[in-house]
């Protein structure tokens, strides 16, 4: 299991197209703190597997791809067909 399968879980059951998410919400659902990279730096929402611990592999499992960052605010996943 990875480190981010809460949120994959989370998003999962979400039947919306778009999920909008504050960094705080995400905290809580995965249960610890997300890198203070996550929450400044875009590109650490990439929506690309860098490796088997790549946070990406929590959105891309569930066919989602982060379609928009605020960085200090909140992230929102998209609905994907691919």
């Amino acid at each position: 299991m990875h480190k981010y399968k809460q949120l994959e879980q989370f998003l999962y059951v979400q039947k919306n197209t778009k999920v909008t998410l504050a960094f705080e919400q995400i905290e809580e659902i995965l249960g610890f703190s997300l890198p203070k990279t996550a929450k400044t730096q875009c590109h650490w929402w990439s929506n690309t597997i860098s490796d088997s611990r790549s946070p990406a592999i929590a959105w891309l499992r569930t066919f989602r791809r982060v379609s928009h960052v605020e960085p200090g605010k909140h992230v929102t996943f998209s609905r994907s067909l691919i």
